[in-house]
């Protein structure tokens, strides 16, 4: 594709005085640009000089292609995004016009035209530009200029037809309107999956209870231990925390925010919601923080283990009840299960950062000194990592304390049952002071555990 009416050669361009590019600079350009180099040296100049918008020819008439084929996606996208438009307006004037009579023919001509014209007197700078980033990076101009054109002219024939097609036949095909499918594969798939589930439910229904017990076991103590305790007492204890770990502000914080929850009568289930999150991210603790450790450790394993906590973040947290209600009934223990799959991603996550970000020159420091694998591990990187653990600690608290309403549907109680109670019985005002509830909680947790460093 030529891309100028400009023929002039290197050895033209070396002889214009106008340009100040010297020898090196003018093979530098000659690899980049491939063709048409003494119209681009020439071009380049004058954006050095100021001039930032000049005609480009070829831009004009080849629009998104030859944007492609300098390897300009951004103005490739913009081009074809017009060209579509336009080819649009101009099939419904065409073919469409008693589905659309306001369609017009001169709007579509004045899009296309408008679109190439832009693209030309803008194509050089954008250029450019693109010629600044790869004389710091050469690894981007990736692949021949042939071999972009034909991923440029391959994009645009499997968008614009279809696209052009859809927004201006009056009947579209039916392949087209709906994905074609049937409805027998959901259903099947689905009836396979609660056969699964159902086998999975009969045989280890024996390890389901364990798990059960073990976690109502920790409930009950937590429980005990937040609200058996008389309140003057657990209170004096929060503060005491409060003070140690943050300062003074935090105690003055968290002695508002505790007076609050007695206040309003939501002492008892604030514990209980706090019980509920306690051992959620204890439990992600224990599994997530190995777990983080080995995923930094062992690359192979992070690159299987990141898809799955991609799925455990972004999947509907009410989707998590499901196999929690199918496996454990319903109660505390399957809300917190369900609260830990929900939570544990952050903790996951973080703890591979940390041991990720630790400077290897701290390692090969204790190498050389002859420490084994398990001294550089608690005496170097978990050390280290120390902050960027504790982010995931509050992370999982955040995230346990935001499925506290979820957890509420399958009988977790506590604050959730409120807010719960509340929106189905329209009761505005008493919802919000729990939410209210739920949010000092939070900040309470929040706060202790990020410390005087950012009280």
């Amino acid at each position: 594709m030529s891309d100028s009416m400009s023929k002039n050669g290197i050895d033209d361009a070396n002889k214009d005085n106008s340009l100040s590019l010297n020898k090196q600079e003018i093979e530098s350009l000659k690899h980049f640009l491939g063709s048409s180099t003494g119209y681009y040296i020439q071009s380049f100049e004058k954006i050095i000089q100021g001039k930032k918008y000049q005609f480009n020819p070829a831009a004009t008439a080849f629009g998104s292609l030859w944007a492609a084929s300098r390897n300009i996606w951004v103005l490739f996208w913009a081009l074809l995004i017009t060209d579509i438009l336009g080819c649009i307006f101009i099939a419904r004037n065409l073919w469409g016009a008693d589905e659309y009579p306001e369609a017009s023919l001169t709007l579509g001509i004045a899009t296309l035209v408008l679109g190439r014209l832009i693209g030309g007197y803008t194509a050089n700078n954008f250029y450019y530009k693109f010629y600044s980033k790869w004389r710091i990076t050469p690894d981007i101009l990736n692949g021949s200029m042939m071999e972009r054109v034909i991923k440029g002219m391959t994009l645009t024939l499997a968008i614009l037809p279809l696209t052009v097609y859809q927004f201006s036949a009056s009947t579209v095909a039916d392949f087209l309107e709906t994905f074609p499918t049937s409805r027998k594969i959901a259903s099947t798939t689905a009836k396979a999956i609660d056969g699964v589930v159902e086998w999975l439910t009969i045989t280890f229904e024996d390890m389901f209870d364990s798990i059960t017990w073990a976690i109502r076991g920790m409930l009950d103590f937590l429980e005990l231990l937040f609200i058996g305790t008389p309140w003057p007492v657990m209170a004096l204890i929060l503060l005491l925390l409060s003070w140690k770990t943050a300062g003074w502000k935090v105690v003055g914080f968290t002695a508002l925010s505790l007076s609050y929850l007695g206040f309003f009568g939501f002492w008892d289930k604030a514990m209980s919601t706090m019980a509920l999150v306690g051992a959620s991210v204890f439990i992600c603790l224990i599994i997530g923080a190995p777990l983080g450790i080995i995923a930094a450790k062992k690359p192979r394993f992070n690159a299987i283990l990141n898809p799955i906590l991609d799925v455990m973040q972004t999947m509907p947290s009410f989707v998590y009840l499901i196999p929690a209600i199918a496996f454990f009934s319903v109660g505390k223990p399957p809300a917190v299960l369900a609260t830990v799959v929900f939570a544990m991603p952050p903790m996951i996550r973080l703890t591979a950062l940390g041991i990720q970000q630790v400077s290897p020159s701290v390692i090969e420091a204790m190498l050389a000194f002859g420490a084994s694998p398990r001294q550089i591990l608690f005496k170097a990187q978990l050390p280290l990592a120390m902050p960027s653990i504790m982010a995931g600690i509050n992370q999982s608290i955040m995230m346990s304390l935001s499925m506290v309403v979820v957890a509420a549907l399958i009988g977790a109680g506590g604050l959730g049952y409120d807010v719960l109670s509340s929106l189905q019985h329209l009761d505005a005002g008493k919802g919000l002071l729990a939410g209210l509830a739920i949010v000092l909680c939070a900040m309470i947790l929040d706060r202790i555990i990020r410390g005087r460093s950012e009280s």
